[in-house]
């Protein structure tokens, strides 16, 4: 695949004008010379487009074993990796290994010979331990949020991966923070350096309004709840710092009846996907999380973050700021703080924001419900398939009003109206997808988790 024909598919897939700087910079480095690249850019900036291109770029069509391996160190990013590699070249084979998904699947999947393999770094080293893949003659190994790996403890696995790489694959190693000591078994060759983390065209601070959120009686539960009622409807991330902290926000949200998903490390892989997909489609208007959701989500449209419990280190209140003002987009991020808690050094030019008390009958509420159908990739289901079963089967129901469909392996996410979604699987329910009886059910935030 030509370099001019995947930036086509990134302008038509995914909205791009032009690649920025250091995209740009990434490709030209690529193609220029025969050295490995370290990408220093804020979270947020395009890392992932700016590895893919030179992944495709990297494929031998003749070749019989995988040519690229992409290592992520979240499942999420994987998938998100996997997901612009297929928007940038459909034709092109690649793979998605990850804790969490079905392992049958994914030797199935090698077994079609895929030219890239995206994965965590535990389940591709057990598919290399297990003999499932070889990767003994890739070109080019991409290293995605190394910073993230490290953090997370997965330095023995990357470095067993990498002792069966061949020593000529070219490196590139993505990171929004700089790496202080380079583990030795990295091994770079001729390092060229490209860092855009001050670069003004970049620069994501630039572009958020910081507020400072004061919780005078020292319930910071009852001052998220009143500063939600005060912001826009706009997609908001309300960060806190601990799996239980994040359950006791989402239940206190939750009994107000707003439209919100919970999100964090320890729910199973299917509810973490479900709550993405319904922030993403519209159905949840907040996504309440760990700090697991700072980085490598496919979020778009992000306008709010509020920092429910104020951020640990630097590093992590810029990762949770990140996900909004993406791109060329600006954001607001609000730290409530309580009577007597400082706002931390690291904070600066915060102004001061006031709530105005609404009342409590007022709530957020979606008019858009998630629709959740229990056939998938594996059953043949495709989008089109899905609306047209909806369409033809549906009564008062027109294809226009079909939101975002999002396809997994085994199951399938619609978007519908809520006034709607009652009675189209009440009217849908009786007949077949794709030759195959399946369930329909509203999607539901998960509440099992939530510790009274």
């Amino acid at each position: 695949m030509k370099l001019d024909e995947i930036i086509e598919k990134a302008r038509q897939a995914m909205g791009i004008t032009a690649l920025n700087p250091m995209q740009a910079e990434v490709i030209e480095r690529w193609q220029g010379c025969d050295s490995d690249l370290i990408v220093y850019s804020p979270t947020g900036t395009g890392k992932t487009l700016a590895s893919a291109m030179p992944a495709l770029l990297s494929i031998n069509k003749e070749a019989a074993t995988p040519q690229v391996v992409i290592i992520a160190p979240s499942r999420e990013l994987a998938v998100q990796t996997h997901g612009v590699l297929k928007k940038l070249s459909p034709q092109t084979l690649a793979t998605c290994c990850y804790g969490g998904h079905n392992s049958g699947d994914e030797k199935l999947s090698i077994a079609s010979k895929p030219k890239i393999v995206v994965g965590t770094p535990g389940r591709l080293l057990d598919h290399i331990n297990n003999h499932v893949i070889d990767i003994s003659s890739i070109s080019c190994l991409i290293l995605d949020e190394f910073d993230k790996s490290l953090e997370l403890g997965f330095s023995d696995e990357m470095r067993d991966i990498m002792n069966h790489c061949p020593t000529t694959a070219r490196k590139i190693m993505t990171s929004a923070t700089i790496i202080e000591h380079m583990p030795n078994y990295v091994k770079l060759n001729n390092c060229h350096t490209i860092n855009h983390l001050e670069s003004p065209s970049l620069e994501v601070n630039s572009r958020i309004k910081l507020w400072q959120v004061r919780a005078e009686e020292g319930n910071k539960l009852d001052t998220m709840l009143q500063l939600l009622y005060c912001i826009p409807d706009e997609r908001t991330i309300v960060f806190a710092n601990t799996r239980e902290s994040a359950e006791q926000a989402f239940k206190h949200l939750a009994k107000k009846k707003m439209s919100i998903a919970l999100y964090h490390g320890a729910l199973e892989q299917i509810e973490r996907e479900k709550a993405i997909a319904m922030f993403n489609n519209g159905t949840a208007l907040v996504l309440v999380a760990t700090d697991l959701a700072a980085r490598g989500l496919d979020i778009a449209d992000v306008k709010h973050i509020i920092h429910y419990e104020t951020p640990l280190t630097q590093e992590i209140f810029t990762h949770r700021n990140g996900r909004t003002a993406r791109v060329d987009a600006d954001g607001d991020a609000y730290l409530i703080t309580g009577a007597k808690e400082a706002l931390p050094h690291f904070v600066r030019q915060c102004r001061s924001y006031e709530i105005e008390q609404k009342t409590q009958a007022y709530s957020k509420v979606s008019a858009v419900a998630t629709i959740y159908i229990s056939a998938g990739k594996k059953e043949k289901v495709s989008r089109g398939g899905i609306v047209g079963f909806l369409a033809s089967h549906a009564t008062e129901l027109e294809a226009r009003e079909i939101g975002t469909i999002t396809i997994h392996d085994h199951y399938s996410l619609v978007a519908v109206p809520t006034s709607k979604a009652q009675e189209i699987i009440n009217s849908v329910s009786p007949f077949k997808l794709k030759k195959q009886k399946v369930k329909l059910s509203i999607a539901k935030p998960i509440l099992r988790f939530v510790r009274s």
